[in-house]
C-alpha cells in the first residue's frame, strides 16, 4: 500500500511519535509511506496568536538543525515532506491519507478519492485545543476512525455520538525502552514529565512532592520537558528537551514516574517508565487504567488528587521490596504494548479502510 500521514506540525512527540513510529513499521513491511505537514503549522485555538504559525515552523526546523539530520529514534528529514498546502495540488495520490489531529481531518475531508481511502487517528477529543462544536465536527465525518484506545473508543460513542471503526491501543518500542545503561544506576528520587498550563497536572505534582518532602526531607525531584519554566520550584532538578536515549536514562535512574496529568489521551510516559523498571504513580485519567492496575504494577489516584499521589510515592519510596514487585510487574505489563504489535493492527485496520471505501466513494 501507498499511506500518506498528515501532520498539523513539525512536531516528534505525542500523537505524531505514534504516527512516525506506523510509517517507519509499515516501510519496513514493504509500504510505500510519507509523512506530510504544511509550511505554515494548522491554527489550534491555543496557538491563535499572530504569526503563530511562522514561530511554529521556525521552531521546529530550528529542532531538527539543532538535532541534526537523524535525531536518536527519529525519522531523518528525507522521510518528512514539507507541502505549501494540504491540497489535492500537492497531497500524492494514495491507497490510503491518514489525519493525525481535528484540523488535519478538515482538509483530508476535501481531497480527492484519488488521494487515499481517508482514514483518522483519535487520540482523544481533542477539545483542549478548540471548540467544541469545531472539533466534534471532525470526528462526525466519513473517515475511517481508528482510535488509540478503547477509552477513546468511548468517548467517541459517548461524548459525540460516532463509533470507532477500529481500535489499535498505542505502543512503545519496549526493547529500546528496557535497554537500560550499563551499568545499571542504584534508583533514587521522583521523576515526573512537566509541561506549562493546567492539562498535565504540573502544579498537583509540585505539591504532591512539597508533602513528600515533610516526610522525606532529602527526597529529590526530577522534571523533564521541552523547556524550563519561570514558575518552576526552586527544588527541581530540570532536563530540558532531552532526547529518547536521555529520556530512557532518566527513568533508570528514579525510583518512582510521578504522572500527575489532569487530562490525557493516552499517556505513554508511564508506559515507558514501566518497560524501563520505574515504579509508576500515575492519575486514573485517558488510557492509563488500560495499561496500569492500581496495586499490581502501579499506583493509581484520581485527577487533582494531591494528598493521594504523595501518599502513593511515600508509600513506594518507604518500601523497597513493593517498589521493586511494582516495577517488575510494570516492566512485564509493558511487553504487551509494544509497537510491532500495534503497527500490524494499524496495517489491518488500513487494509479494512480501503476495502470498505475505497478510491472511488
Amino acid at each position: 500500500m501507498k499511506v500518506t500521514f498528515v501532520l498539523p506540525a513539525p512536531s516528534f512527540t505525542g500523537g505524531a511519535r505514534v504516527a512516525f513510529d506506523y510509517a517507519d513499521l509499515l516501510r519496513a513491511a514493504g509500504h510505500d509511506t510519507a509523512v506530510l505537514f504544511p509550511m505554515i503549522p494548522y491554527r489550534f485555538r491555543d496557538s491563535a496568536r499572530p504569526f503563530s504559525g511562522v514561530r511554529a515552523l521556525l521552531g521546529g526546523l530550528k529542532n531538527k538543525v539543532l538535532h541534526g539530520a537523524k535525531p536518536p529514534r527519529q525519522p531523518s528529514l528525507s522521510e518528512i515532506r514539507l507541502w505549501p498546502r494540504i491540497n489535492n495540488k500537492f497531497v500524492p495520490d494514495a491507497d490510503a491519507i491518514v489525519a493525525t489531529a481535528w484540523p488535519t481531518a478538515r482538509s483530508i475531508a476535501r481531497l480527492s478519492p484519488r488521494k487515499g481511502a481517508k482514514c483518522y487517528i483519535v487520540q482523544h477529543r481533542e477539545i483542549d485545543s478548540g471548540l467544541p462544536e469545531d472539533v466534534d465536527a471532525t470526528y462526525r465525518m466519513p473517515l475511517f476512525r481508528i482510535a488509540g484506545s478503547e477509552y477513546t473508543a468511548r468517548l467517541l460513542r459517548e461524548e459525540v455520538g460516532v463509533e470507532a471503526d477500529a481500535v489499535v491501543r498505542n505502543g512503545i518500542d519496549v526493547a529500546f525502552w528496557s535497554q537500560g545503561p550499563v551499568p545499571r544506576p542504584a534508583r533514587a528520587g521522583v521523576l515526573m514529565p512537566h509541561a506549562p498550563g493546567e492539562r498535565k497536572g504540573a502544579r498537583d505534582g509540585f505539591a504532591a512532592f512539597e508533602r513528600v518532602r515533610r516526610e522525606i526531607p532529602a527526597a529529590r525531584l526530577r522534571c523533564f520537558g521541552r523547556r524550563r519554566t519561570a514558575d518552576l520550584p526552586e527544588f527541581v532538578d530540570y532536563v530540558e528537551n532531552p532526547d529518547d536515549a536521555a529520556l530512557r536514562r532518566l527513568y533508570a535512574e528514579a525510583a518512582v514516574l510521578l504522572f500527575p496529568s489532569r487530562y490525557e489521551g493516552y499517556g505513554l510516559p508511564p508506559l515507558e517508565a514501566m518497560a524501563g523498571g520505574c515504579a509508576v504513580v500515575s492519575t486514573r485519567v485517558g488510557a492509563v487504567p488500560e495499561i496500569v492496575e492500581d496495586g499490581v504494577n502501579g499506583i493509581l489516584v484520581p485527577p487533582r488528587d494531591v494528598e493521594g499521589m504523595a501518599g502513593a510515592v511515600l508509600r513506594l519510596l518507604g518500601h523497597a521490596d513493593l517498589r521493586a514487585r511494582m516495577a517488575e510487574e510494570g516492566r512485564s505489563r509493558a511487553r504487551g504494548f509494544d509497537v510491532s504489535v500495534a503497527a500490524r493492527q494499524f496495517e489491518q485496520a488500513l487494509r479494512r479502510a480501503v476495502a470498505r471505501i475505497g478510491k472511488g466513494t
